[in-house]
C-alpha cells in the first residue's frame, strides 16, 4: 500500500458537509469517497484512514480541499481517472504520493472566496467593511467559540471585487476559525446593505458583544490548501472530462429553465 493526497473539489448543495453524520441517510463528501473507495480500491476500510486538511458544513463548497488515504494503485493517474470514472459529485484532480508522516490539517495557507449577489449593496461600504478584518485581531465576535482554542490569529489578506452581478470577496491565512468567514460577511453584508455601520463593526472587533448572525453557507468555497513541501502535479489529461461535461449539460439546462421564469 502507498499513501496518497488528492485535491478534490465538489459543489456543496449536494452534500451535508465534509464529513459523515451520525444519521446514515445524510450524504457526505466522506461517505461518497468511502463508498467509492470500497468500490475500485482494495484497502480494507480500517486500513484507509481518510483524513480531509479542511472540514466543510453543509452548503459549502470546495475547488481544492485535500484528502489523504491509503491505496493499492501503483498509478497515480488511473488512481483519479478510476475514481472519476465512479464519483457522482466529487472531482478528483491531482494526486501525489505522501510519507506515512504528512498531516493533510497542518497546512501553509488557506484559501477561500465567498460570492454575494449585488443588488441593493452598496459594494464601496462593502469593501471598506471587508478591510477592517485583514491583519491581526481577536476573532472572539466573529467566530464559533472552541474550548481552548485562541480566537487571536491574523488574515494575509480580505480583498473584495465586483464582477457579473457578484460581489466576491477573498480570504487568505494560515488557518480559519469555524464559521470565521460566514460571520465576518454576516458583518460585511449587512454594513453593504445599510443595516450595521463601519462603526458597529469595528466596536465588535474590539470587544463588544454584539453578533451580526451568520451568512449562508452557499456562498462559500474553498479554492485552495497549500503546502510548503508538496506539489500537487498536474495530470497529463484531465482525468474527470466525462463529468465536468455532464455536469455542465445539467448546469445549462437549470439555467435555461430559470431564465424562462424571468
Amino acid at each position: 500500500m502507498r499513501r496518497v493526497a488528492v485535491k478534490i473539489a465538489y459543489l456543496g448543495t449536494g452534500f451535508n458537509g465534509s464529513q459523515i453524520q451520525p444519521s446514515p441517510e445524510l450524504r457526505t463528501v466522506a461517505g461518497e469517497i468511502l463508498e467509492k473507495l470500497r468500490l475500485v480500491d482494495h484497502v480494507p476500510d480500517d486500513k484507509v484512514d481518510l483524513k480531509f486538511a479542511s472540514r466543510t458544513d453543509t452548503g459549502v463548497s470546495a475547488l481544492g480541499n485535500v484528502i489523504t488515504f491509503y491505496t493499492e494503485f501503483k498509478d497515480l493517474f488511473l488512481l483519479l481517472r478510476a475514481f472519476n470514472a465512479v464519483s457522482k459529485g466529487v472531482y478528483f484532480r491531482s494526486a501525489v504520493e505522501i510519507p506515512d508522516t504528512f498531516n493533510p490539517r497542518i497546512a501553509d495557507k488557506r484559501f477561500y472566496r465567498y460570492s454575494f449577489p449585488d443588488y441593493r449593496i452598496d459594494v464601496e461600504r462593502f469593501e471598506q467593511a471587508a478591510k477592517l478584518f485583514e491583519g491581526h485581531h481577536d476573532f472572539k465576535r466573529f467566530a464559533k467559540n472552541e474550548t481552548g482554542k485562541s480566537t487571536v490569529m491574523e488574515l494575509d489578506y480580505v480583498k473584495v471585487t465586483h464582477d457579473n452581478g457578484l460581489v466576491i470577496t477573498e480570504f487568505k491565512a494560515n488557518y480559519f476559525l469555524w464559521h470565521q468567514i460566514r460571520r465576518i460577511m454576516a458583518a460585511v453584508i449587512q454594513v453593504g446593505q445599510g443595516m450595521s455601520s463601519i462603526d458597529d463593526v469595528k466596536q465588535a472587533l474590539a470587544g463588544k458583544d454584539c453578533t451580526f448572525g451568520l451568512a449562508k453557507s452557499t456562498g462559500l468555497t474553498l479554492l485552495d490548501v497549500t503546502y510548503p513541501d508538496l506539489e500537487f502535479p498536474k495530470p497529463p489529461e484531465c482525468p474527470y472530462g466525462k463529468n465536468l461535461r455532464r455536469d455542465l449539460y445539467e448546469d445549462e439546462l437549470r439555467l435555461e429553465f430559470h431564465k424562462s421564469l424571468m
